[in-house]
């Protein structure tokens, strides 16, 4: 199994700086340098439950951008910005 470019870059929130290595026939085939997604959207609640995500059925949606090496989140919706510890852990 095989994970795809997009898939591998939402792997760059906890590893940014990582490479996935796609292995077939025991020798690596592929290798993917992660890069951290513009937006990820349906993959993490907001963790404000005053956001519309929580009430209303739509997706959330995160805009994804560093600041002083931290990776940042900010909901789409409420405009809040979350540290990536804070919106993952959920």
């Amino acid at each position: 199994m095989f994970i795809t470019e997009e898939q591998a870059n939402k792997l760059a929130l906890y590893a940014p700086h990582a490479t996935v290595n796609q292995i077939e026939n025991y020798e690596v085939c592929k290798k993917l340098a992660l890069e951290l997604p513009e937006t990820i959207t349906g993959v993490f609640e907001c963790p404000n439950s005053n956001c519309i995500t929580h009430n209303e059925p739509v997706d959330s949606s995160f805009k994804v951008f560093e600041k002083h090496e931290d990776i940042r989140l900010k909901c789409k919706y409420c405009e809040k910005v979350y540290s990536r510890e804070i919106v993952t852990e959920r």
